[in-house]
């Protein structure tokens, strides 16, 4: 068995919930390496602590391996899970590489504590992500005692559930691995899979545009609140006048923000629709046989991806400074309050997106051929 036919589990979750509960979260990744263990006689080994130099390394090379069939992540979802910027990440990037090979049952969510709005349909991309998998109630579990009947019987239906994931994973990276290698498919799967990117992708920058437009409006009219709010303060004007602006300025900007909500909810979609297609683009237009005439168009679409990796990025510094301008907005009235949190979400949205974009561009210049 070769180093990436090891089983290999990804623990994703918050330290702080592990702290609130005791450790039981990293307790609970022992017991279930452990009852794999007695069940298949191999060994699963659960990479835990985030803060171990191993297990970035390992993550990187198990997703430059293309997951192999045997590499879990197990994101332990509570209502934190979903605030953290780095678990928002992991969920995104493992799940865009699961899905572009066909191996969307290796994200095993174990929902840990019942989160409000938790459901397919979600806003939250992530949250939409983790629903639409069939993730393991773990919420009444979590306060049995770890040598109860019912706990012990838990973690052994979820190491027996891991098993049958396992094989089904294998047995489905093995297909793809044949139809890589068979001449058969390869120049009917690389048409398909550019055609696709290119219906797709442009509807993603169109998002991106008019995400920017949007923030650019809101900003501009956050900035004459703040400035009438000097003035009035310069006349005495108080908390009142305070107030009186800040209803003028959300009745301004109600219905910017709810179009600025809407595209953040679209950029998040449509980049986790369009990325297992350019995953898997990546991935198999070095290996397979083209003619100088479709490499050069997919080298093409790929100076496209970078330019819009590039773009998206130079945005960053600005939607840091609107997020903050955003949470000051929160402490004006009562009326800014849902528009500020409209917006923290949309920008949420965006920031979690760059980490897929910026593992596009490491996957592309890693590809000499691209």
């Amino acid at each position: 068995m070769n180093s990436y036919e090891k089983v290999v589990g990804f623990w994703s979750y918050t330290h702080r919930d592990d702290e609130l509960n005791k450790g039981r979260i990293r307790e609970l990744a022992k017991l279930i390496s452990d009852e794999y263990e007695v069940i298949t006689a191999e060994d699963l080994r659960i990479f835990v602590d985030k803060n171990d130099l191993e297990w970035g390394a390992e993550w990187r090379s198990r997703i430059e391996a293309a997951l192999a069939g045997t590499t879990f992540c197990i994101p332990i979802v509570t209502p934190a899970f979903f605030k953290s910027p780095e678990c928002r990440r992991e969920v995104l990037t493992f799940s865009g590489h699961a899905r572009s090979l066909g191996l969307e049952e290796l994200l095993l969510p174990i929902l840990y504590v019942k989160v409000p709005g938790l459901s397919e349909d979600s806003p939250d991309e992530v949250m939409s992500l983790i629903a639409n998998r069939q993730y393991v109630d773990w919420t009444k579990l979590r306060t049995e005692d770890s040598n109860s009947p019912a706990h012990r019987k838990a973690v052994e239906n979820l190491a027996e559930r891991l098993v049958g994931i396992l094989e089904r994973s294998v047995q489905v990276a093995s297909e793809n691995e044949r139809d890589i290698e068979s001449p058969e498919g390869e120049e009917s799967t690389l048409l398909e899979m550019m055609a696709g990117m290119e219906a797709a992708f442009p509807r993603w920058t169109s998002v991106v545009e008019e995400f920017a437009s949007v923030m650019e409006v809101i900003g501009r009219e956050t900035g004459l609140a703040a400035e009438e709010i000097q003035r009035s303060d310069a006349q005495g004007g108080g908390f009142a006048g305070r107030l009186r602006v800040s209803h003028q300025l959300a009745e301004r900007i109600t219905v910017p923000v709810d179009r600025f909500y809407e595209l953040g909810n679209l950029y998040s979609a449509e980049l986790v629709n369009v990325e297992p297609g350019i995953l898997a683009l990546i991935r198999e237009a070095p290996r397979q046989a083209v003619s100088a005439e479709e490499l050069g168009t997919v080298k093409e679409f790929f100076s496209n991806v970078r330019g819009a990796v590039a773009a998206s990025r130079a945005n960053i510094p600005a939607l840091r400074v609107f997020s903050e301008n955003v949470s000051a907005l929160k402490g004006l009235s009562k009326a800014m309050r849902p528009l500020a949190v409209k917006m923290e979400s949309a920008v949420r949205q965006v920031m979690d997106g760059q980490a897929i974009l910026d593992e596009w561009e490491r996957l592309i210049n890693d590809t000499g051929k691209l």
